[in-house]
């Protein structure tokens, strides 16, 4: 192979790496969009039975966003929307607008939100990061140990009561 071939194929690989590393994550909008354009950024986690976050957002005035839970089932199957949704509206300025969506109905593999006819979506939330949807509560140990001494207890008052009459 000739050194020519070995340079050209080395800018080649080194020019596609440094413009796949240039662009942003597909989930966000470019940092600037330019003038009049809209730039989204979609931040969100679970705790318990909640998915929270904040939409950063610089729109136009006047333009109005809906941000979309949706869900997967299983794996490796199509995104569902849940039915729930939030609004934000743009004013030509950058601001953080907080939500919060309950998942507690939905026996989910995974959840992600989507700002519906913008190239923008947040990271995919695995349902195993919010808390279990189909468990029983047990109770803490710290009443079970005084109950069982004082049934224990119950238990051997009324043997030797019985062996007294």
């Amino acid at each position: 192979m000739s050194s020519k071939r070995i340079v050209f194929a080395a800018a080649l690989f080194l020019t596609s790496a440094s413009s796949a590393l240039a662009t942003p994550p597909p989930h966000q909008s470019p940092a600037d969009p330019g003038p009049g354009s809209t730039k989204i950024r979609i931040d969100a986690g679970c705790a318990g039975d909640t998915i929270t976050g904040t939409v950063t957002m610089k729109a136009p005035a006047g333009e109005t966003y809906r941000l979309e839970l949706s869900y997967r089932g299983r794996a490796r199957k199509a995104w569902t929307s849940t039915g729930r949704s939030a609004t934000f509206h743009g004013d030509g300025t950058e601001h953080s607008y907080s939500y919060g969506f309950d998942v507690s109905g939905f026996d989910a593999f995974a959840y992600r939100l989507d700002m519906v006819g913008e190239h923008a979506w947040s990271q995919t939330i695995t349902g195993s990061s919010c808390a279990p949807g189909r468990q029983v509560p047990e109770a803490p140990f710290a009443l079970m140990l005084p109950l069982s001494l004082l049934a224990t207890s119950a238990f051997l008052l009324r043997g030797r009561r019985a062996r007294l009459h």
